[in-house]
């Protein structure tokens, strides 16, 4: 008789354990339901309490609720470098085939800017930019900065970066702390260095009224940004980009063998630094790998290959690619039927800034950090040539067919 009170008195204990253990989780999924249906600036105290970004090689998985939710990616601007990196970023996987983005989303001006894989979003479209973004793990911005005083006339202009001064709601009351952003700048903010190699801890020296100037004025922009949101700010600074669409083949194709012969004669400039847009997105997508800073800190990348060289050298050698492969354009001869021009004043093309700054702004980059932190297992196009080759093989067929 006493083993079976003492069985009954086990039973009851563990059907009592049961329900409060019901009751407790009821309230507390109660809990969480009013915690989720908060508004846009609860949600940014609701990462940093639920979300864990694991520190590991494979930091693939976020949690949240005692559950598990793939990244979201959103690129603000689908030009050569947003598209490529939202199309990786779409098919990106990590280890047992596990997607490393549950959705790739992209910000356009135009219906031409369509990737594979990723939702297009109108820039304006801010309605659906704010159900969006308070769920994006990932946010990278390709789109240039904006001169205040020569780009747009606007009384409501506090930023040079379009996307932190978009006209109908602020970026900064949307997304969460410890959100991984990612910004596209450029190599010039460093300007003259009189040839020398600049790291990440180089002086910037670019020039006032140059758009070198207003690229550094957006960075500081974000840095300010992060470190007031609690974001991990990571600030790409590019070499000359070049791609399958553009580069010194394509130069040479569109203006004729003449632009070899100016470079040649010209010898504009010192040598000067580039990087294929694949190995920039390779970076880029390692770089929302990389779980080094804190939130609110930055991180700041050089992306350059490892041969800077003069413009007419890298003219020459895609000179001669083309010339083997039956694609270097003729010569336009002169016959006598030509008429003469009588007026020997000739104007002078305004050089771009561009142009400008292959002779005035002389420094090699150095992305020794990129090498070693981002692409260990080395660039796909280390040099020039190794990526005008490619460019040549990507193209030959249809210039092949346009001849």
């Amino acid at each position: 008789m006493q083993a079976d009170y003492t069985q009954l008195y086990i039973l009851l204990s563990a059907v009592l354990i049961v329900c409060v253990g019901s009751f407790s989780n009821n309230n507390l999924a109660t809990n969480q339901k009013h915690l989720i249906i908060a508004n846009h600036k609860q949600q940014h105290i609701i990462r940093q309490s639920t979300f864990t970004h694991f520190a590991s090689t494979d930091d693939t998985i976020y949690t949240y609720n005692n559950t598990t939710t793939q990244n979201r990616l959103i690129v603000f601007g689908l030009g050569n470098v947003g598209s490529l990196v939202a199309e990786r970023g779409s098919s990106l996987q990590v280890d047992k085939g596990v997607p490393f983005f549950e959705h790739v989303y992209g910000t356009t001006r135009t219906t031409k800017d369509i990737v594979d894989g990723v939702q297009s979003i109108g820039f304006e479209d801010y309605q659906e930019l704010e159900k969006i973004l308070p769920y994006c793990t990932h946010v990278l911005v390709t789109i240039p900065p904006l001169n205040p005083s020569t780009d747009i006339n606007s009384d409501n202009q506090q930023y040079c970066d379009p996307v932190l001064n978009h006209s109908n709601y602020s970026i900064k009351d949307i997304l969460p702390a410890n959100t991984w952003i990612g910004y596209i700048s450029s190599t010039s903010v460093y300007g003259n260095h009189d040839g020398e190699w600049i790291t990440e801890e180089s002086e910037t020296k670019c020039e006032a009224g140059t758009r070198a100037e207003v690229y550094l004025k957006a960075e500081n922009e974000w840095i300010n940004a992060a470190e007031e949101c609690d974001w991990k700010l990571h600030i790409f600074r590019c070499a000359g980009l070049y791609s399958n669409n553009r580069s010194a083949l394509h130069t040479i194709r569109k203006n004729g063998a003449e632009v070899i012969d100016n470079a040649l004669t010209k010898k504009i400039g010192s040598p000067t630094s580039r990087i294929h847009e694949e190995d920039v997105c390779r970076a880029v997508l390692s770089a929302m790998n990389y779980n080094e800073s804190i939130s609110g800190g930055t991180n700041l990348w050089n992306l350059a290959d490892d041969e800077p060289e003069v413009r007419s050298k890298v003219m020459a050698y895609g000179a001669q690619l083309l010339e083997e492969a039956n694609l270097l354009p003729k010569k336009k001869k002169v016959g006598s039927s030509t008429k003469t021009v009588t007026n020997t004043k000739t104007t002078k093309p305004k050089q771009s800034e561009r142009a400008s700054r292959r002779s005035i702004d002389r420094k090699r980059v150095d992305a020794q950090r990129m090498k070693d932190l981002l692409l260990p297992d080395g660039k796909l196009y280390p040099t020039y040539r190794e990526g005008l080759t490619s460019i040549l093989d990507s193209n030959r067929m249809k210039w092949l067919s346009d001849s």
